[in-house]
């Protein structure tokens, strides 16, 4: 069978900014107003949303069990499923993050790191990207959550993990695409 990759091409740009002014800046969130001209002469205006790209971790544990965290999301006014992740620091690598987070959320540490693949979180508005990661050979540590993370570890089965998802009862975007790339290394 053969594999289809999917590429991004930067190339070809229908569009041309002409000026890109800063609305808002709070910390490591900035929106932008771009002005924009077409090759034809037509002008728009588009709203642009520069935020760190992120790692986010499928930490797997023997007997076919999924590492995952209640994470409580104030704009939420509630409780998400999720896996770990967390933003890449300015000049953090997104493995190095990933390892990070890991630790810093669930206190595991894991021996093995395999990268998984990537997205765009919304490309409409942002060019961030989640980095996803499979952790193995998990070893239990202490967690070092940082005072604004409220959360719970809870161990699933792959089983258990992709019957929530099936039934929509796992909707936290990131979560959803790691699951799906994890599927072919979970589902053995």
């Amino acid at each position: 069978m053969k594999t289809h990759s999917v590429k991004f091409y930067k190339t070809h740009k229908p569009w041309r900014t002409i000026r890109s002014r800063n609305l808002v800046a709070l910390g490591e969130v900035r929106l932008f107003e771009d002005s924009l001209v077409s090759k034809s002469g037509l002008k728009a205006k588009h709203l642009r949303l520069l935020l760190n790209d992120f790692s986010i971790i499928v930490p797997v544990l023997e007997r076919g069990r999924v590492v995952f965290e209640w994470n409580y999301r104030h704009p939420l006014g509630g409780w998400e499923l999720e896996l770990p992740a967390g933003l890449i620091e300015d000049g953090e690598e997104p493995l190095d993050c990933a390892k990070r987070e890991l630790q810093e959320e669930t206190g595991y540490l894991a021996s093995s790191w395999k990268k998984i693949g990537w997205v765009h979180t919304l490309p409409g508005i942002t060019g961030q990207r989640a980095h996803v990661f499979l952790a193995k050979r998990l070893q239990r540590g202490k967690a070092h959550r940082e005072v604004e993370e409220i959360m719970r570890v809870q161990v699933l089965r792959v089983a258990e993990a992709y019957r929530l998802l099936r039934a929509r009862a796992i909707v936290h975007a990131p979560t959803v695409v790691a699951l799906a790339f994890a599927e072919k290394y979970l589902q053995k």
